[in-house]
């Protein structure tokens, strides 16, 4: 899934929730985008990719791409490091990772989740990145983003 499905996917599933708990400040935002887009850093011609030297490169020959960063483990840490420095940025920089992968597990060559334990791979294969399948699901994606937005700022004008 590229970066820009990911950050509609994401936000369209997290804003709802956010919006019932009262659990989102600008904190949280980026770290929901930063955690969205995150795990793609092993790649270097990703959007993350693209924007950080060398580390991309030394990942993707290292673990490949959908590799270590696209497990359990990493996601551990990262839930790790939210409940050690409990803050929005750090618990939503944890809940954009974990649905980057949970997308990718959707896509025809999804993610290896135990790996390096097992390298069984997880894929429900509904879409193709850069396919058509993907932009339909973006374009789904938008709608139901806007669609959010609009019930949210048309409460205070709904409630009698």
């Amino acid at each position: 899934m590229q970066s820009n499905t990911h950050v509609l996917t994401t936000f369209a599933i997290v804003t709802p929730v956010a919006y019932m708990t009262n659990d989102m400040d600008m904190l949280g935002v980026c770290g929901l985008l930063i955690g969205t887009v995150l795990p793609d850093i092993d790649e270097p011609n990703s959007y993350i990719g693209r924007r950080i030297p060398i580390l991309p490169h030394i990942l993707k020959k290292t673990f490949g791409h959908r590799g270590m960063t696209h497990t359990l483990i990493a996601t551990i840490l990262f839930a790790t490091l939210a409940s050690m420095i409990p803050n929005s940025f750090t618990e939503m920089l944890a809940t954009g990772y974990f649905f980057h992968l949970a997308e990718d597990t959707f896509s025809m060559t999804g993610i290896k989740w135990l790996a390096p334990f097992s390298q069984k791979t997880l894929a429900f294969k509904l879409y193709s990145t850069g396919k058509t399948t993907e932009t339909i699901i973006m374009f789904l994606m938008l709608i139901c983003l806007c669609l959010e937005y609009w019930f949210i700022l048309a409460q205070p004008f709904i409630n009698v």
